[in-house]
């Protein structure tokens, strides 16, 4: 048995006055004179031994009733033997407020309930503590050290939010704001319906300094579909082009869906509408099909209808459409006449060839394709340019020179971790492999191509070997490469092994050769990513508009009146905007430089949440019994929750049974002076 105020015992001292008035009180016989014998019926008859005894017993009641009292206020208690704190702790709250919190429960929401099982625990401790919130929100508001009054102001103010974050980045939020504390005894709370995609207890077990209470809010296992992801199955955004979207759709449920019907939206009108069937617990796709008409942004978003839940059934996402490819083709002499027939004279294209000594930098960074046209050399600042547009998202497509300064080009081509130029081959040698896969091949070949001739060339560029990713669009017959693409950064690396000229065959007069050029510059546009995702995507990288560099730059809702202004990084042709979670509904974005629309981006909600698997009372309880840290469990359900917690960390009081125990003492002690032989 332990005591909260030990100094309290100091007043057993006290029980020095009943025995002082014991040992004092002592009665004088009085001398009774009476007439007769009757009289003597009326005395009561006392032994001395008797005496004795009933005032040793009253002696003894009262200093019980005194000790039993004493005891009492120095609050008693048999102590737990996992957790047992003393006065000044920093006591964490992690109040879980994510979406499946919203859930109806007998008091309203779960979130509700969370909050009201926070505030008890913060009233079982002192004003001499220190308290940390913490909520799916990293909230700057709650990045500090909180007192009791502070953290039950806080918790009235917890609502729902979209963010859903990994307990392993909740428990790193923790530690770091818990060094702002200087008490040494660490207690931590997790208020959570405990889905099992977001809680692995591996770093909890491992957490020896801190006494852990998983607190779970009791939540049924609902059947859920949810739009998992998208994407183009076709890169080609060409209005009057067909394009096919693809759809996942995952189903967190035990019973199949059969005939679920999948919508598509774009700029509010209704394009394409298909069904689904998924497997329980699986995911399947499903493709819609439509046609591109109209020019600029497009707003899409694909729906499906899966009630209760409903914040995953909606999926945004954006594509930008434009008239035509820009490229621009630099070359150190006259310009390429089979370019400009290839690229200029088609409609698709905006075919702009440029010298080497007379560069626009300010067009370059809006142009979707650069073709490096037979350069001698490349300088440093040069190289550093192409680098950042590749890096930013363009295409760059580079056809070497019968002159080429291999000490100028292959430090080049080492900066993109590419294979570089060795000697020139004067072998003759045709095409014998064509990529049929390839997005630049498949579709635009029918099956008589065969009965074409093959490039030819009578010298090539041989290349070294290459360990990275690389996709052979042509190889010749003894395996060297003849044209390739390699995935640079955000943007892509075409490498021919021949110039365009007649030295060194004829590969820039076969149709062959020209069929995946034309198809690599209609597949160069920079698109930027379809959507992005509330609270994992806090910032968006655009290329650098050609605008006023003191013009302000807004992000606006399209579906709202939210509007703020993003924090701006330059990196050299990029602009990178960091939202800093300012972004808390899913739908549309505007993205403004001074008035103009610049970028239009869809963001969407985490699909973390759509998974409304938890863990059971009984598979948390295994948990802290397997681990070798301190981790309890705290039962919602219990009559007295209050009561719960004070016992987890004071252990069992006693303080109630010694004032019962007094009190029968003080009514024993009356018992025996009222009865004791009258």
């Amino acid at each position: 048995m332990h005591f909260i105020y030990p100094f309290f015992l100091f007043a057993l001292f006290a029980l020095a006055i009943p025995v002082f008035i014991h040992l004092f009180n002592f009665r004088k016989y009085k001398t009774e004179y009476f007439s007769n014998v009757q009289l003597l019926q009326d005395l009561l008859l006392k032994t001395k031994k008797e005496s004795q005894l009933k005032h040793l017993i009253v002696l003894i009641l009262r200093m019980l009733a005194i000790t039993a009292l004493v005891f009492a206020f120095a609050q008693p208690f048999i102590p737990n033997q996992n957790f047992h704190t003393q006065k000044g702790n920093l006591v964490t709250l992690f109040v879980d407020n994510s979406f499946s919190m919203n859930a109806n429960s007998e008091k309203g929401t779960f979130l509700r309930e969370a909050s009201d099982a926070a505030r008890k625990i913060v009233n079982e401790f002192s004003y001499n503590d220190d308290f940390l919130l913490i909520t799916h929100d990293f909230s700057s508001r709650h990045a500090r050290i909180l007192n009791k009054d502070e953290i039950l102001n806080e918790l009235e103010l917890i609502q729902i939010s979209p963010k859903s974050n990994h307990f392993s980045n909740i428990l790193k939020w923790n530690q770091n704001i818990s060094t702002y504390s200087n008490k040494s005894t660490k207690v931590a709370y997790y208020i959570s319906d405990f889905q099992k995609d977001q809680f692995e207890f591996t770093d909890l077990k491992q957490d020896t300094s801190t006494l852990s209470f998983l607190v779970p809010i009791s939540n049924e296992n609902i059947n859920n579909v949810s739009i998992d992801s998208c994407w183009f199955l076709s890169p080609v955004f060409k209005k009057g082009y067909a394009v096919s979207l693809n759809v996942r759709i995952r189903n967190f449920s035990e019973t199949e869906v059969v005939k679920l019907p999948v919508k598509l939206y774009i700029n509010g009108l209704q394009k394409a509408l298909s069904t689904v069937d998924v497997k329980p617990n699986s995911y399947a796709d499903c493709q819609l099909n439509y046609p591109i008409t109209e020019l600029g942004f497009q707003s899409a978003y694909v729906e499906i209808n899966d009630a209760p839940i409903s914040f995953d059934d909606r999926f945004y996402l954006v594509y930008q459409i434009t008239d035509n490819t820009s490229i621009v083709a630099i070359s150190d002499k006259n310009q390429n006449r089979y370019l400009n027939a290839l690229y200029g004279k088609d409609s698709l294209f905006s075919f702009i060839p440029m010298d080497l000594n007379q560069i626009n930098y300010d067009q370059l960074r809006t142009v979707n394709l650069i073709v490096l046209d037979q350069l001698k050399t490349i300088s440093s600042g040069f190289q550093e340019e192409m680098h950042q547009f590749v890096m930013a998202g363009g295409t760059l497509m580079i056809f070497p020179s019968s002159e080429l300064d291999f000490q100028s080009w292959n430090p080049f081509l080492s900066k993109f971790e590419l294979p570089t130029y060795s000697n020139l081959e004067t072998n003759q040698l045709k095409v014998n492999y064509l990529n049929l896969e390839s997005i630049y091949f498949k579709g635009s070949l029918t099956d008589d191509y065969k009965n074409f001739d093959m490039p030819t060339v009578s010298k090539y560029f041989k290349t070294t070997s290459h360990t990275f990713a690389e996709e052979h669009i042509m190889k010749l017959e003894n395996g060297d490469r003849f044209l390739s693409v390699f995935k640079v950064g955000n943007g892509k690396v075409i490498l021919s092994s021949v110039p365009l000229n007649d030295d060194f065959g004829n590969a820039h007069k076969n149709a062959l050769f020209f069929v995946p050029l034309h198809n690599i510059a209609l597949m160069s546009q920079m698109q930027t990513k379809l959507y992005y995702t509330i609270g994992v995507d806090e910032q968006i990288v655009i290329r650098k508009p050609i605008k006023n560099a003191e013009d302000v730059f807004k992000i606006k809702a399209l579906q709202s009146s939210v509007e703020f202004i993003p924090e701006i990084k330059n990196f050299g042709n990029e602009v990178a905007l960091y939202f800093h979670s300012q972004i808390e509904n899913d739908g549309f974005y505007q993205i403004l430089q001074d008035k103009d629309t610049i970028a239009v981006t869809a963001f969407n909600f985490n699909r973390r949440e759509s998974n409304l698997d938890y863990y059971s009372e009984d598979e948390l309880e295994k948990i802290a019994d397997e681990s070798n840290s301190k981790i309890e469990l705290l039962d919602l359900k219990t009559k007295d929750f209050a009561k719960s917690v004070s016992e987890k960390l004071n252990g069992k009081p006693l303080w109630r049974w010694f004032i019962l125990l007094s009190l029968l003492f003080f009514i024993g002690e009356v018992m025996v002076l009222r009865f004791w032989m009258r």
